[in-house]
């Protein structure tokens, strides 16, 4: 039964078992309510049970689409839509920080607000801003750092050198930098879908 919209035999397994439980839990009912009554009740079980049983086991997608930046991991790949402005937001951690980031093809680097770096170990005081990048808004200096770790759903990147900016950024920036250590990316029917 694998394949059947997306759910295996063990998980129809366990909803067959569920359907032979309410029909038992219902028989002794039968005899002082009428068949009628019965069946009404226990199909209205069967439908409230069944809708959270389906809500469960497409949360994933459901997710994905109240917020693009919750990806539909399928595997290992990794499914984004974009968000109402056009572009792809993903959910991730920087060194077990939670944050998310804006993925940027445009952008070389992988950058990092001041606000996530320090989230991830590296204060303002710590940081020594001695590069500089040009961005939509002038120049702006910043700092290289080493994280220990970035993920992005199943996907984990080690030591991988970052930019920090000093400037008002308001998004964590995955660039080439990011997408290059991935084994493919593709835009595919709206989706960008992002291999490990």
């Amino acid at each position: 039964m694998s394949g059947l919209g997306g759910y295996d035999s063990a998980q129809m397994f366990y909803l067959l078992g569920f359907l032979v439980i309410i029909v038992l839990a219902f028989i002794p009912r039968m005899k002082s309510i009428g068949f009628g009554k019965t069946a009404k009740m226990a199909l209205s079980w069967v439908i409230i049970f069944g809708a959270l049983i389906l809500l469960v086991g497409e949360w994933p997608r459901i997710r994905a689409a109240l917020d693009p930046a919750s990806p539909v991991v399928e595997g290992e790949t990794l499914r984004l839509r974009p968000r109402a402005d056009g572009h792809y937001y993903v959910r991730g951690t920087v060194n077990g920080a939670p944050t998310e980031f804006l993925i940027d093809t445009g952008a070389s680097d992988i950058v990092l607000t001041l606000a996530t770096a320090e989230a991830a170990g590296f204060p303002e005081s710590a940081l020594t801003f001695d590069g500089a990048a040009a961005t939509a808004n002038g120049m702006v200096r910043i700092a290289g750092v080493t994280l220990d770790t970035l993920s992005v759903g199943p996907i984990k990147v080690r030591n991988q050198r970052v930019a920090v900016n000093e400037g008002a950024l308001d998004a964590n920036l995955l660039g080439m930098a990011f997408l290059n250590e991935l084994s493919g990316w593709r835009v595919e029917n709206g989706e960008l879908i992002l291999v490990p």
